[in-house]
């Protein structure tokens, strides 16, 4: 998993009421889950109208780690280096007028990988090139997380199945609960301008959920990979005129194959053959209506 913007916020509401006379001890009752070797940043909030604008001093396993005021709603922001895995106590004291008035206590464990997303790099994608992916996110805590919320922003447009897309380029939406070591399939469309310039670049991914009575916010984050190579547009088909020609004609042999005009024609009759036909026919036509004659 890779992680762009190293810092969780913490957000702790604890009520107190505020006595200037003595420090009030206050002990978070849930622990407080932290990625491992990564920076921390939170925000302790109380609710109190005497809070705002009051002094804090944070400790880290008695190590003095930041100071401030609290703003106009009585909050804190401070940030923690990064933690080894285990268990670790946060404490701080908070002031008035230079007295301290209380003490707020809360164990922090740190988790290496409480959260997974994978697969990283997501996806290699060619410039002009649309691809569907599908990106999975891993509770790894020995906690249950509950109303879990995504919201993921990327150098280019980007959809996303069942979340809302609030610009062209972040869409948000919520995933339910994600119990412990259960695993949620976010599917999503990348696109990828055609003029888009080449390199690895990163989706913000925002991951707020639930713990007990505390909500935390994870910055999380997976690559992107977008190749010098793209997707050549669709060509359009041009007829290209072809010179017309006549067909060769394939004719048999027999019709191939030229007689002598000598053999092609009839033979014709001799005269004097003819004459001795009609000679012969006249004398039987003759001798015929002699014939008749004589027997009539």
């Amino acid at each position: 998993m890779k992680i762009e913007v190293a810092a969780i916020p913490l957000i702790m509401l604890l009520a107190i009421s505020l006595a200037p006379s003595e420090a009030i001890p206050i002990k978070a009752r849930v622990p407080i889950y932290v990625p491992a070797n990564l920076p921390v940043t939170g925000t302790v909030c109380l609710p109190s109208a005497l809070a705002a604008g009051l002094k804090a001093k944070l400790y880290v396993d008695n190590v003095f780690v930041d100071e401030g005021a609290a703003d106009e709603v009585g909050c804190y922001k401070v940030t923690i280096k990064p933690l080894t895995p285990g268990k670790h106590e946060l404490y701080a004291e908070i002031y008035k007028g230079g007295i301290k008035v209380a003490e707020i206590s809360a164990e922090v464990i740190a988790i290496k990988g409480m959260i997974t997303v994978r697969p990283d790099p997501l996806a290699t994608l060619k410039r002009g090139e649309t691809k569907r992916v599908s990106l999975f996110i891993e509770n790894r805590s020995p906690v249950n997380m509950s109303n879990v919320r995504i919201e993921i922003e990327a150098p280019f447009p980007i959809y996303a199945e069942r979340m809302t897309r609030v610009r062209n380029f972040v869409v948000r939406g919520s995933i339910g609960d994600l119990r412990v070591n259960e695993t949620k399939e976010i599917r999503m469309e990348l696109a990828i301008p055609s003029n888009f310039r080449p390199g690895t670049y990163t989706l913000r991914i925002n991951m707020t959920y639930v713990v007990g009575e505390s909500t935390y916010s994870a910055p999380l984050g997976v690559s992107v990979i977008v190749s010098q190579e793209g997707v050549e547009a669709p060509r359009t088909q041009q007829t290209t005129p072809q010179a017309t020609s006549a067909a060769p004609t394939v004719t048999s042999q027999v019709e191939s194959t030229t007689l002598p005009e000598s053999e092609v024609q009839e033979e014709q009759m001799p005269a004097w053959l003819f004459l001795l036909i009609a000679f012969i026919g006249a004398l039987v036509v003759g001798l015929v209506l002699w014939m008749v004659t004589r027997s009539s």
